[in-house]
């Protein structure tokens, strides 16, 4: 597969079996297949330099149930955090 994304506010789903989902822009969301992996980042405003910065990179693997398949989530707090869309 060949995936572009640019900017904030991305989001992408996987579904195929076995994916690597990577979506690190501000306020992204990514959802993928159980078996699959997923990538994204927290942002936060850094006064001192009057932008966002990135503060946390996680990864999860889609296991079904603690991170579920077919399910929208975002990181926030270092954790990963289903939302509805």
């Amino acid at each position: 597969a060949q995936i572009g994304s640019t900017g904030n506010y991305a989001k992408i789903g996987s579904i195929g079996d076995y994916c690597v989902i990577c979506c690190a822009g501000e306020n992204s969301i990514a959802k993928a297949k159980k078996g699959s992996w997923i990538t994204l980042s927290e942002w936060r405003y850094d006064e001192k330099i009057n932008r966002n910065i990135p503060i946390c990179v996680k990864t999860e693997y889609v296991d079904g149930e603690i991170i579920k398949e077919d399910t929208w989530y975002k990181l926030e707090n270092g954790n990963f955090v289903s939302i509805k869309i």
